[in-house]
Formats: C-alpha cells, structure tokens, sequence
C-alpha cells in the first residue's frame, strides 16, 4: 500500500428557466427546458510563474522519476538512467540501458532493477556500485531497511545486502497468496501483507526472519500494522463475514507477538451507526477504517470521526473526540493528519478536502478554472494541476492561491519536490519551478 497528507466550499450556482420568455417583437423564441448555470470553477488570481528550465521527460511511466537531494533521477531511451541538477536541469551523468522503470534513492545511492530482473546500485555521482541476480522482471517495489535492500512481487521477496550487493535470502510464497506492495523490518522481523484467496479475499500477516528469510509465522485477517513496541504488533482484524452488524459496529485490532505470531489480546473500538437505515453492512473508507497519528487513533465511522488514546486502552473507552466527517461513498480518507487537518480525496469529483481537528470545520481545495487531473500535497502545500494545463498552489492552512504555472497541456503525472525546486510533469515535459521563499 497506498503507499502518502482550504477556502469554504465554492457552492454551484443554478439557475433554472421554466417558463417562456415573451420578445419584445411578439414572437416567442424557443426556450430551453431548463438551464444551468454552474460557477463551482472561478478563476484563480495568482502569480504566475515561468519555469527556471524545461526537459523533455523521455519515460511516461508514473515511477520512472524522483526528486532526490538536489537532482532528478529520470529514464531515457533505451532504459538509460540520467541524473539532473534541480536547479539547472542540466544533465549530469547517464548511467546503463535496458533498465526497468523502478528504482528508489536512499542514503547516496540510486537502488532499481534492470528489465531483466537483477537489483543494481550506482552511487549519486553515476558510478555502478554492484549488481545482484536477484532474477525479479517482474518486481514491484524496492526498499531499503538499515543495511538491507528489499525486493518484492506478487510471490517473492529477495534481501540484499546494500553494501555489496550480496543476496542474503529469498523466500517465495504458492500463487494462491498475492502480495500487496508494502513491507516493514522491525526488531529483526520482516512482514509482509498478503491477500489470501479462498471463497473471498482476505489480508494476511507473513513474518520472516531479517538475517536467513525463514517464515516464522502468517496470521489471516491481519493488515500491514498500526504500530510495533515492544515485541508487540498492533494489526486490524478484517470483519467480513464474522461480524457484519450494520448498526452495533466496531474495529478490531489485534495484538500479535512479533516473534511467534501468537495473538496475545484484542482491543474493540465500538461505536453505534444509528443513521444507517437500509440495513447494509459496509465496511472500509469513512465507513469502518482506522489510522494511528502519533499516540492518535482515529478511527471512521460513517458520519463521524473518532479520536482515542492508543497507548492508554480501556475495553470500550470512549473517545477523547469526535467530528462530523465528509460523507458520500465518493469520499475516501487518506489516513494523514496534516496541519492539524484529516485529508479525503473525492474519487468523483477529483477534489481534496480536510477536516480542521481544531473546530470542525470541513474546507476543501478550490476548484479553479476546471476539473483537477493531478493533486500533490507537499509540507503546507496543495499542487493541483487542472485538465486545461494550469497548475495552481495553495496554503494549506488558508486555501489562498500562491502561484500559477501555465504548462500548456491537460496532462499530468506526480509532482516531484527536492529543497526548493518543484518539478512538474506535464505533456511529456519536466518544468523545474523555482518556489518562492514564502512556499513551504
């Protein structure tokens, strides 16, 4: 998973004409049914800005270029790997061909996989430091824990050593378990989330041992954890078919030892969905679903967001707050506290709102001239790039316009972001931004 965070609501004006209009020289002109005027998108008043350099991005693919450190790592043709200067848009050095479109940036090294399925490394200078046949062509996601890579697909998990590239163990999983793409090391313990296929789907827990990729233990029903500390795993059971009351609700989270699996205790967050009428059991989203911010839980329950002490329980405690949540199947959360604001994206209308956790008031991004294509959240900054080739940015805090950047296409993929420079992706072209001092 899936995996990262505003003026008032700009209401649509309608006007409806249902009756016919006389002209003035007697003959009566034909008149609509009805007619709609709709003002949701204005026009955003900002300055705007021209970028510091403009390249063609050579790869279309979402994955194929980060923001790291003060340059951009992006492929060319021929699966060539290129380093840029943020700032200049020069290029610096080109490194390799046939590369796969997946790579990640940790610690001074750029760690991808080539289109043939080996895990390379080559240092922030474009200098090649090893290369493993860890045989993955189809790998989906690397990461890096402390001197381990990690490389995951749908089956398998490959460890390597980030140093020397030597591959420490793999483990490979039969085709009746699909693996989603997260995974955490934690106190010597890898987990990885698995969806388990049966009569229904379900996610599962699988535990490996860090240094010699044993399976230790799985757990069904279990999602990627809450947390862990102290030996501990604190995990959401999946309800589905044991507990489906669609009034009397709760979540689940169990309480699972890192080490052997064992579920040690389960705590219940029970809440009553008296608005619920037609009798439907629905779960996930806004309508069953918990995140932890800090020591914060917060768990969805329909029309409300709740607000407990995680690390002080009590069987059934009440919450320490509660907030009338954004509400529509439309909504999703996106499980982020921000700026003292809970994030939700609008699947329908493209849009982000937030929930101000310090008076309740629900404020969501400005709509602008047109339906967004692309929204990016960095710091205290919304990114919206709009189908008719705007991009605009806003405070988060106050939903006011900071800046406009004309592109000159509809099209855009994930805005990148390195110190100051913003980097937006539109059209086949990377533009390099230069952010004002007052943009953070």
């Amino acid at each position: 998973m899936m995996h990262r965070k505003k003026v008032a609501v700009i209401g649509a004006s309608l006007l409806l004409t249902l009756s016919a209009v006389p002209a003035a020289s007697g003959v009566y002109a034909e008149q609509a049914t009805f007619s709609i005027s709709n003002s949701s998108y204005t026009k955003v008043q900002a300055p705007v800005l021209k970028p510091a350099w403009t390249v063609p991005a050579e790869s279309s693919q979402s994955a194929a270029v980060l923001a790291e450190n003060g340059k951009v790592f992006m492929l060319q043709k021929g699966g060539k790997l290129a380093a840029l200067n943020a700032v200049t848009g020069k290029k610096l050095w080109e490194f390799g061909s046939s590369l796969a479109p997946l790579y990640i940036y940790s610690t001074g090294a750029v760690y991808g996989m080539t289109s043939g399925g080996a895990l390379y490394a080559v240092s922030e200078a474009g200098r090649k430091l090893w290369s493993a046949a860890v045989s993955m062509p189809k790998a989906k996601n690397i990461f890096r824990s402390g001197n381990t890579v990690y490389v995951i697909d749908d089956y398998k998990i490959a460890a390597v050593d980030a140093v020397s590239g030597t591959i420490k163990w793999s483990a490979t999983e039969d085709s009746t378990q699909t693996g989603y793409m997260d995974l955490v090391e934690a106190d010597g313990v890898v987990l990885r989330n698995f969806a388990v296929s049966g009569v229904l789907t379900f996610p599962a827990i699988y535990a490996y041992d860090a240094k010699t990729g044993k399976k230790l233990w799985s757990q069904s029903r279990q999602s990627m954890p809450l947390a862990i500390k102290d030996g501990l795993v604190y995990s959401v059971k999946s309800l589905e078919m044991l507990d489906e009351d669609p009034v009397n609700r709760k979540i689940a989270i169990s309480v699972i030892d890192l080490q052997t699996g064992e579920i040690k205790g389960e705590r219940q967050y029970r809440w009553t969905d008296s608005a619920n009428t037609d009798g439907s059991f629905r779960s996930g989203g806004i309508h069953a679903s918990a995140f932890l911010d800090g020591d914060k839980l917060y768990v969805h329950r329909g029309k409300t967001l709740a607000q407990y002490d995680f690390w002080n329980y009590s069987p059934d405690g009440k919450a320490l707050h509660t907030w009338i949540q954004p509400y529509s199947d439309n909504e999703f959360p996106l499980y982020q506290v921000v700026q003292n604001r809970v994030l939700y994206y609008n699947y329908s209308s493209n849009t982000l709102s937030a929930l101000k956790l310090g008076n309740g008031q629900i404020v969501r991004v400005p709509q602008g001239e047109n339906p967004a294509s692309q929204l990016d959240l960095f710091g205290s900054t919304v990114y919206v790039g709009q189908s008719d080739g705007k991009f605009h940015a806003y405070d988060l805090s106050t939903m006011n316009p900071l800046f406009t950047v004309n592109t000159g296409s509809r099209e855009f993929l994930p805005t990148l972001k390195t110190g100051n420079m913003l980097i937006i992706r539109s059209g086949g072209k990377m533009h390099g931004i230069k952010l004002p001092a007052s943009v953070k």
